[in-house]
């Protein structure tokens, strides 16, 4: 199989962070999601762009050397604006989302609404992105949001959107405020933990995860 290569484009934060004493009443600062570049081959993916357009193409000048024309998927863990605000710096790539997602946000969202005509645009992604790059089904944050997981160089990634939002959202297996379903999000965050060597967050930097280590702990404990 082709090599997968990828890099985070941009390491996000929270608008408000519970975990550093604050107040889920207000936001402190603008959010920002984490994005992600994954290439196979001549293939790139970008995951969840971050920036609005003219920021999102200095991005991938500065991380990857590349220009937005060089993108062919883009795409979606859920349909939060934070998630898709870059959507429109690449007009000529597939922009994928998985299927429920989009009918959930289609039937909820105005026929006027401006997210309507990307929503017509975003196309059911299928169970593999591309060769090796595969869907993983992660609901809570929203009742049908969608990870990816593939490895990479013996290691195996999942980027997890908000399925988990920072290192110490993990670490506790909590969830954010905006959290829909409280219960299958923190089902979602023991099953990336069951999966996954490198955990890339929704609003955090990548991090590294010893799979083994929980069950040890707790077989010894035992």
């Amino acid at each position: 199989m082709t090599e997968i290569r990828w890099r985070v484009l941009t390491v996000g934060h929270l608008s408000r962070n519970k975990f550093w004493g604050e107040s889920i009443d207000h936001a402190y600062r603008e959010t920002l999601c984490t994005s992600t570049l994954i290439q196979i081959g001549d293939r790139n993916i970008v995951v969840d762009p971050s920036c609005p357009p003219d920021e999102m193409e200095r991005v991938l000048d500065q991380r990857a050397g590349i220009k937005p024309e060089a993108i062919d998927t883009v795409f979606l863990t859920h349909f939060h604006g934070d998630h898709y605000v870059g959507l429109t710096t690449f007009p000529h790539a597939a922009w994928y989302m998985a299927a429920p997602e989009i009918a959930a946000w289609t039937e909820q969202t105005a026929p006027d609404a401006p997210e309507r005509a990307l929503l017509a645009r975003i196309k059911p992604a299928p169970a593999e992105v591309v060769p090796g790059v595969a869907l993983l089904a992660t609901p809570g944050h929203t009742p049908n949001h969608t990870s990816l997981i593939f490895s990479s160089a013996d290691w195996r990634v999942v980027i997890a959107g908000d399925a988990v939002m920072t290192y110490d959202y993990f670490q506790a297996r909590d969830v954010h405020y905006n959290t829909v379903d409280r219960a299958a999000a923190v089902r979602s965050i023991d099953t990336i933990a069951e999966l996954a060597d490198v955990v890339v967050p929704g609003h955090d930097n990548y991090f590294l995860h010893h799979r083994g280590a929980e069950q040890e702990a707790k077989d010894k404990h035992d």
